[in-house]
């Protein structure tokens, strides 16, 4: 249940329609940070790892005999073979397309990741790369180089969702650290299980708890708080999941004296009021950016 006497305490809110008001109102706007569209070191690393295969490909260029061309390639440069599915947005070295649905479903493998293949398997990935369109593509671009880093931004953006949440994370790790300075007996464990604060720290833990992983653990003379952050941009069944799973996880802590704090952020809680009503009723303590830095995620630890 939300701690109401924090609550009152530290900013004079009685009633959990006080509390989701002034969380609602105070929400961030956006998560973008220069850092969020696109992880170039990793574009470019996966780009560079396949430097010499898409070199090989530069020879496609305005060739009269496409086909032939490319099975010739491939049976003296078999290894080209394995770049075929990322210039095709496919991280699975093996893929199964469907051949035939007029007859009943029927299906071809094709396997990317072999180092030998024999004139059969070639000319059936030249006949997937020909039917795919890659293969007229490759005989019109300048440079197959730059299409992957196309390619490989493309799906970066999948990784959009986790690095969400990662500047509230370094929001917290900073205010974690300059507290541990000012009090040498805090210390603050991320990304760990709870069986490794147990052996390392013997702080008692609810076996139910013992392989379940967290963000943050704080242990301050023999106190010990779980922090859990988040950010919702946008709506979707998650939300309500993740309230369930930590309103859970409180009451599991409770039963060994643990505080449970979740620090969540976004336009998202705008549109799923309900929701959030029901976490912020059922959480002991629920907190956003902006109350993070007005100093209540010390104040709950140190309480």
């Amino acid at each position: 249940m939300a701690n109401l006497d924090f609550y009152k305490k530290h900013l004079e809110l009685s009633t959990v329609e006080e509390i989701c008001k002034a969380l609602s109102d105070t929400l961030i706007e956006t998560n973008y940070t220069y850092e969020f569209f696109v992880n170039w070191t990793k574009v470019t690393k996966n780009r560079d790892a396949f430097k010499y295969e898409l070199a090989l490909l530069k020879s496609l260029k305005n060739c009269s005999n496409p086909i032939s061309d490319f099975r010739d390639l491939l049976k003296k440069y078999p290894e080209v073979i394995k770049v075929i599915p990322i210039l095709l947005a496919c991280r699975d070295g093996l893929l199964k397309v469907l051949n035939s649905i007029e007859t009943g479903l029927r299906y071809n493998t094709f396997d990317f990741s072999k180092k030998k293949y024999n004139a059969k398997e070639i000319d059936d990935i030249v006949k997937f790369t020909k039917n795919s369109g890659l293969l007229d593509m490759l005989c019109r671009m300048d440079s197959a180089t730059d299409y992957l880093l196309g390619v490989e931004v493309g799906l970066d953006t999948n990784a959009r969702k986790n690095r969400s949440g990662l500047f509230l994370e370094k929001m917290v790790t900073e205010t974690l650290n300059e507290l541990s300075t000012r009090n040498p007996d805090l210390v603050f464990i991320e990304q760990k299980s709870f069986g490794y604060v147990e052996d390392k720290y013997q702080v008692e833990i609810p076996p139910a708890l013992r392989d379940r992983k967290f963000d943050y653990a704080v242990i301050n003379k023999g106190k010990a708080t779980n922090i859990e952050v988040n950010f919702y941009g946008g709506t979707g069944s998650k939300p309500s999941e993740i309230i369930s799973s930590y309103t859970n996880r409180g009451e599991v802590l409770s039963s060994a004296a643990w505080k449970f704090v979740w620090l969540t952020d976004g336009q998202g809680w705008k549109k799923m009021q309900r929701p959030f009503h029901i976490g912020v009723d059922n959480i002991d303590y629920v907190i956003n950016a902006n109350l993070l830095r007005k100093g209540l995620l010390e104040k709950i630890i140190l309480s």
